[in-house]
């Protein structure tokens, strides 16, 4: 009598593509929270965050707690993934455009945001270093969400899905800031931006490929039943 063959599976089941996608609008509703701002709610930007936050939030539980055990803890290996990827990525990011700006003659500041995102976050009245640092944190949670998300929704993360995720962030940032940040300089910000983005989603892709190959137990796109 021939014995069936057993099957195993490649990893732990991840979760479905529509869940992944419902657990990325966490980490992805801070810069959604910047276009609300810049586009409808101009004096602030504590409550689009802090509504979107508690609106995904509640969406993540939700979401978490049904997923079965193995799916959970593929979910939580991408979102630690995501994490790393994003620390480097934003580091190469914000390092890009300095040495872009300081090695040309441009005068752009490539980081004009960070004090209006402190502004309207705290308040227009509260102390420099204190707008700076609340503006600061602000931008690294926006580059650590991209990349958690980035993680959650691309099945095997890359070089190229990588970049065309960067710059897509990038065709948000260059219809929507100019405007908002009153540049003169279109030409030097696109420059500088284009440039940022692409060495962020090299690094986000770099990173998140080789941290997934090597766990690729759980990591989410290593089961056939993965839609």
């Amino acid at each position: 009598m021939t014995q069936a063959p057993v099957h195993r599976p490649a990893g732990e089941p991840p979760p479905a593509p529509a869940q992944r996608a419902a657990l990325a609008l966490l980490p992805l509703s801070t810069g959604a929270a910047v276009a609300v701002t810049i586009l409808f709610v101009p004096d602030s930007l504590l409550w689009p965050a802090v509504v979107l936050l508690a609106g995904s939030g509640v969406t993540a539980v939700a979401v978490t707690r049904r997923l079965p055990p193995p799916a959970r803890r593929a979910a939580g290996r991408r979102v630690r993934i995501g994490l790393v990827a994003g620390v480097a990525a934003t580091i190469a990011y914000d390092v890009v455009r300095w040495v872009l700006v300081v090695a040309t003659p441009w005068s752009v500041d490539p980081f004009v945001a960070f004090p209006l995102f402190g502004r309207l976050l705290i308040g227009a009245d509260a102390p420099g270093p204190a707008v700076w640092l609340a503006g600061t944190l602000f931008h690294a949670a926006n580059g650590l969400g991209f990349a958690v998300g980035y993680a959650l929704v691309i099945r095997r993360p890359g070089l190229v899905t990588a970049v065309v995720w960067a710059l897509v962030l990038e065709a948000f940032t260059i219809l929507l800031y100019p405007d908002w940040l009153g540049t003169p300089a279109i030409g030097e910000l696109f420059s500088v931006s284009v440039l940022g983005h692409l060495a962020y989603g090299l690094t986000l892709g770099l990173v998140a490929m080789t941290l997934t190959a090597a766990h690729p137990r759980g990591g989410i796109g290593v089961s056939d039943d993965d839609g």
